[in-house]
């Protein structure tokens, strides 16, 4: 019997520590009384063991039940808390619909970025993206469908990046991509590269990427800096797409495939 205690003690012990350590870091507090509350009720029904009394044993039954009861559950109920704190900060990190990075979080990954980079003298690049025709998608056949495409759009970017480079959503169908120690003299060749051939199609409409970049510390030395150049660029490129597609017709005005 003293052996099966001092197992039994053990455990206690390990799980407590455990649990004290969770919950301190998670400020579950109140999963650890309703824990230490069990404990005593365990430690209190061993009492008839020094004791000896007959008397005792419907003590120890009844009080070992409620301890072992309530163990169970503040385990179960951290457990869930756990679990909801997970899903808070997914929700804070994540864009629900595309599962990419959202502004938020993207924005104070740039800020971290920029002062890494100032202190390593190392250099980043971000890209702005923004979708070509993708209004045509939702006017055609409905936010459904595009919500669709922007998920294929952040899935096919991730092909297409390498597993390190961050891709958040914007807003609305603009996506931002952070490139880490990215160097400027590579970054035409990158957004080129991600441009080129990079179509998702719904239906009869082929969307298509603008995209416009900028390099700290050259273009900028903190993130505002950064979005205003490549914004600016990015422009550039939806209106030079809009000329071209403007005189892709023939002489009946049609447009060429």
């Amino acid at each position: 019997m003293i052996k099966i205690l001092v197992y039994e003690a053990i455990l206690l012990v390990m799980v407590a520590g455990t649990l004290l350590f969770v919950a301190w870091k998670n400020k579950g507090i109140k999963e650890l009384i309703w824990f230490f509350v069990g404990i005593l009720a365990v430690t209190l029904s061993r009492v008839y063991i020094f004791f000896g009394s007959e008397a005792m044993v419907p003590f120890f039954y009844v009080t070992t039940a409620v301890g072992y009861f309530m163990i169970a559950v503040s385990v179960i109920k951290l457990a869930n808390y756990l679990r909801s704190v997970k899903v808070l900060e997914h929700t804070a990190f994540y864009d629900p619909l595309t599962k990419a990075y959202n502004r938020n979080f993207i924005e104070e990954y740039i800020k971290e970025e920029v002062k890494k980079a100032k202190r390593l003298k190392e250099q980043f690049c971000i890209l702005l993206v923004d979708l070509n025709d993708f209004k045509q998608v939702n006017d055609k056949y409905g936010h459904n469908a595009g919500d669709v495409v922007l998920r294929r759009v952040v899935d096919e970017l991730r092909k297409r990046l390498r597993e390190y480079d961050m891709i958040a959503r914007w807003g609305g169908d603009e996506f931002l991509v952070v490139l880490p120690a990215e160097k400027e003299t590579n970054i035409l060749e990158v957004a080129n590269r991600l441009v080129s051939d990079f179509v998702v199609s719904y239906e009869d409409v082929d969307v298509t990427l603008s995209v416009g970049y900028a390099c700290f510390p050259i273009d900028g030395a903190d993130l505002q800096r950064l979005i205003e150049v490549a914004d600016s660029r990015m422009y550039r490129s939806k209106t030079i797409f809009k000329e071209a597609k403007k005189y892709a017709v023939d002489d009946k005005g049609e447009e060429e495939v």
